[in-house]
Order: structure tokens, then C-alpha cells, then sequence
């Protein structure tokens, strides 16, 4: 068995031969995602110093060389904190690149479609509900498994509300205007139940609903450790099926893709990650709109990729934090600057789209 590496100065791309096998390894990704790995790092020891030391000397409690006060502000109060920002970052973007790439659309994101609304108000009625009434059935449950139920019914419903018959990508118009609609719908639900629930309660869930790091444990760290772990799972294992339904439903199935397969397995997982990751840190906005096409355009690819997506998603809600515990007045949630910045970059992909329509 042999390893052969054959450049291809034409695409940029460097061919991986191992045997039998070969794959084809993009250049100038490699280097922008090694980039954005750094980035995420250097943000990452950032966020784990502002107001308390240096990044050097995060790096030295974290290696083991803090004193026993040092070790319980960096691992009981801040590092959970900060891993559950670059963790939902990272999921929030790399669902977001999931629904951008199946529906061949930059709008078709968790947030337009309706998604994270529906697991807003799931995690909402666990947040608000109590122990009688409709809503205990979710406080049983517990804020993630209830944001998962929220998540995956509004996918349900707006999939079912869009299907046409024969076809196994619907119209991505009509995903996103039903997916308008419905996250309306649930944002009601949520409206309603926040007031008829009890004043603290209902304190907590809107500073949540705006998009919050404050106050996580490890237990949040886990759940959306776990959703991390399953898009970069799901994304590894159908990188070439990823890449070729781009091409369109005809190409891809000529070309061997089990297109409902990759749709609807991609499609779930987007709900799975993006929901899991709205239970910890709430609905961050635009993050899953705006990263991976920063991440597009960055790269210079023919469509938006998982892993990069992620990291600028993951870079993005850490300086959001940043900038949160820094320059902006105390208490703001990060969703606040996430949403300044992602509600301008809104409206210029809305415009770029109407100008490349024909219509």
C-alpha cells in the first residue's frame, strides 16, 4: 500500500492516494480552517481571562499550574461558560451549513425555517410550566429533551406543509416563507405561555430566549458537547454525498447518492444539533445564517463546508461574548450583538439573491 500526494494547481486541490483510495484535498480550505482553528483558540484563552488575568496565565492554571482560588474561577465559573459558547457556536453554525447545503439555498437556515423557534417554545414551556398543568409533562422532561420535542415538530410540520408529492427537495421558497410563518406561529406559543407563567420564571426564559451564556455548568457543556459530536459525526460520514447533492437531485442520483437518504438524514440531524444546542444557550441569533456564508466566502468554495462553518461559528459567539463582558453595558446577552451583526448581513444576502433572480 502506497501514499501518493499529486498536486493539482489548476482547482488547488491536492489529490490523497492511499492504495486503491483517493481523496481530494482542497488547499485553500486546509489553510483558512488551520486559520480559524487558531483564531478559535486565541479567542478561547481570551474569553477565559477578561476580567480576572492574562491569556498566558489561563494557559498556566488550565496546564495545571494555578493556585487552588485560580482553579475554581477558571473550572467552576468560567471554562463551562466558555465551552458552551465556542460548543453552540460551532453547532448552530454547522447546522445551519447542513440546511444551506441540502436545500441549495443561503436562507434555509434553523432560524428561518421555524426550527429553533419550535425549540424555544419547548424549552419554554420546561422552563415555565411547573409541576401542574399542561406544560409539566416538559418540566418533566427537562429543557433539552423538551427543546428536541419543540424542534423536531415545527421540522415535522413545516416538511409536511411544503411536500410535494415525487419530489424529495421541496420548493425552498415555499420551506422558507411556511418556515416564516411557522416560527410566528411558535414565537405565539411562546408569547402566550411567558404570560401566564410566574414573574421569575418568566424573568429567566425571555433573558434565555435572547441568547444567554451566563450561568451554565458542566451539565450544559455535556448536552451540547453531545450535539457537537453528532453533526461533526453525521458530517464526516457524508462528506462526498454532501458535496454532490449541491450538483442538484438529477446529478446526484445519476452520480450514485441516495438522495432521500442524505436529504432526510442531513435534514434531522440539522433539527437534532440546532435544538440541543437552543436548550443551553437559547436561540443565539443568525449564527447559523451568517457563519457558513462567512465561511464560503472566506474559503472561496462551490457551497458552504461543516467544519469550517462550525469554527466561524464557534469564533463568532466567543467574541460576541467578549465584547459582552468588555465594552457592552453589564448583563447583555450575547444573542444581542450576534443579532446586530447578523441583521444587516440579512438583508445584503436577501438583496444579492434578487439580483442573481431572473425574475
Amino acid at each position: 500500500m502506497t501514499t501518493d500526494l499529486k498536486p493539482d494547481f489548476r482547482t488547488g486541490t491536492r489529490i490523497v492516494r492511499i492504495g486503491e483510495a483517493s481523496w481530494s484535498l482542497k488547499l485553500g480550505l486546509l489553510r483558512w480552517s488551520i486559520a480559524g482553528l487558531v483564531a478559535t483558540g486565541v479567542l478561547f484563552l481570551i474569553g477565559l481571562s477578561v476580567g480576572f488575568t492574562t491569556p498566558v496565565h489561563v494557559a498556566r492554571i488550565i496546564l495545571g499550574g494555578g493556585t487552588t482560588a485560580e482553579n475554581i474561577v477558571i473550572f467552576d465559573d468560567v471554562l463551562p461558560r466558555v465551552l458552551v459558547g465556542s460548543l453552540a457556536g460551532f453547532s448552530l453554525a454547522l447546522a445551519g451549513c447542513l440546511t444551506q447545503i441540502v436545500t441549495r439555498n443561503p436562507l434555509a437556515t434553523p432560524d428561518m425555517l421555524g426550527i429553533t423557534s419550535g425549540a424555544s417554545a419547548g424549552a419554554v414551556l420546561a422552563l415555565t410550566s411547573g409541576s401542574t398543568g399542561f406544560g409539566a409533562f416538559f418540566t418533566a422532561l427537562g429543557v433539552p429533551t423538551s427543546a428536541l420535542i419543540g424542534g423536531l415538530f415545527a421540522a415535522l410540520l413545516m416538511y409536511a406543509l411544503a411536500w410535494t408529492k415525487g419530489q424529495v427537495i421541496t420548493s425552498t421558497l415555499r420551506l422558507i416563507l411556511i418556515g416564516v410563518g411557522l416560527t410566528w406561529m411558535m414565537q405565539a406559543v411562546v408569547g402566550y405561555v411567558m404570560t401566564r407563567a410566574d414573574v421569575h420564571d418568566s424573568g429567566t426564559a425571555q433573558k434565555w430566549l435572547v441568547g444567554s451564556l451566563a450561568s451554565l455548568g458542566w451539565s450544559s457543556v455535556i448536552t451540547v458537547g453531545v450535539a457537537a459530536v453528532i453533526g461533526i459525526g453525521w458530517s464526516m460520514a457524508n462528506t462526498r454525498s454532501l458535496a454532490v447533492s449541491s450538483l442538484g437531485p438529477d446529478i446526484a442520483q445519476g452520480l450514485g447518492v441516495r438522495l432521500g437518504v442524505v436529504t432526510y438524514g442531513t435534514l434531522i440531524t440539522a433539527v437534532v444539533v440546532a435544538s440541543l444546542a437552543v436548550s443551553v444557550a437559547g436561540p443565539i441569533a443568525f449564527v447559523g445564517l451568517v457563519a457558513p456564508q462567512i465561511a464560503l466566502r472566506l474559503a472561496h468554495t462551490a457551497q458552504p463546508t461543516p467544519m469550517f462553518s462550525g469554527l466561524v461559528g464557534a469564533a463568532m459567539v466567543l467574541t460576541a461574548d467578549i465584547v459582552c463582558r468588555t465594552i457592552a453595558p453589564a448583563g447583555l446577552p450575547v444573542g444581542v450583538i450576534t443579532a446586530a451583526v447578523g441583521g444587516p448581513f440579512l438583508v445584503l444576502l436577501i438583496i444579492q439573491s434578487a439580483r442573481r433572480s431572473p425574475v
